[in-house]
C-alpha cells in the first residue's frame, strides 16, 4: 500500500485542538499519523515525501449553502461536477439547497439527489429539502417523510416566506420532527429594490439600500 507523508505543513486540527507544524502520513486513503511526532521512527521505506512548508493542512471544509444545478439545470452544472469543485477547494461535505428544477419538495426527489450523490459525487452530498411546496411560501411539505428519506435541513433556499402564519407552523413542525430550518429572513417588499446595505456607502454611490428592518421584521 502506498504512504504519502506531507512534511513541515502547519496542521490544524479544531477536534484534537492542534494548531502546530508538523507532518501528516497517509497510507492508502487513511490519515495514519499527524502532528508534530507524526516521524518520529523515521519515514517508511518506499515512501512518497511531499514538502508542504508554507501551506496548511486542516480537515474537510463543510458548505452548508451549495446550489447545484442537478435535477433540471445539468447544463450549466451536475452533482458530480459540483463535487469536483468542492473537493478542489477544500470542501469535502456541502448541505445542497432546494432551489432546483423540479423543486426538491418530496420524497422521490430527496431519493434522486442521494442516489446521484453516491452514484456520481467525490465528496459527501446532503439535500436540504425544501420548506414550502414548490418554494411558493404557501403550503407545508412533509417534513416528517423528508427527513426520514434523508433530508437534513428545510429551507426555501433564496426564497423568503412572507406567511408569519406559515413560518410558525414550520418552525413547530421541525422542532416535533427534530429538523432544522435554515430560513432567508428578507422582507420582499422592503428589500426588492435595494442592491446593498442601506447607509452612507449606498448614498455615497446612488444605489438603493436595503434597509436592516428587511431583516429584523422577518425574525421578529
Amino acid at each position: 500500500m502506498s504512504i504519502a507523508i506531507f512534511s513541515r505543513a502547519r496542521i490544524v486540527d479544531p477536534s484534537r485542538g492542534i494548531d502546530e507544524v508538523g507532518t501528516v502520513m497517509v497510507e492508502g486513503r487513511k490519515i495514519v499519523a499527524a502532528g508534530k511526532a507524526a516521524l518520529n521512527q523515521g519515514a517508511p521505506e518506499g515512501a512518497t515525501i511531499i514538502d508542504c512548508a508554507g501551506k496548511t493542512i486542516i480537515p474537510g471544509l463543510i458548505d452548508a449553502r451549495v446550489f447545484i444545478g442537478e435535477p433540471g439545470g445539468e447544463h450549466r452544472e451536475t452533482i458530480a461536477s459540483a463535487s469536483i469543485a468542492a473537493a478542489a477547494g477544500g470542501v469535502t461535505s456541502v448541505v445542497m439547497m432546494p432551489d432546483t428544477d423540479p423543486v426538491i419538495d418530496n420524497v422521490a426527489l430527496v431519493e434522486f439527489v442521494l442516489r446521484t450523490a453516491k452514484d456520481t459525487a467525490i465528496v459527501n452530498i446532503f439535500p436540504a429539502a425544501a420548506i414550502t411546496k414548490g418554494l411558493e411560501g404557501r403550503e407545508m411539505t412533509e417534513f416528517g417523510l423528508l427527513r426520514e428519506a434523508g433530508a437534513v435541513a428545510f429551507t426555501d433556499g433564496r426564497h423568503s416566506i412572507a406567511s408569519a402564519l406559515v413560518m410558525r407552523r414550520a418552525l413547530t413542525y421541525a422542532r416535533d420532527f427534530g429538523g432544522i430550518i435554515a430560513h432567508e429572513t428578507q422582507d420582499a417588499d422592503l428589500a426588492s429594490a435595494g442592491v446593498m446595505n442601506e447607509g452612507l456607502y449606498a448614498s455615497w454611490l446612488g444605489l438603493a439600500g436595503i434597509p436592516r428592518e428587511a431583516e429584523s421584521i422577518p425574525l421578529d
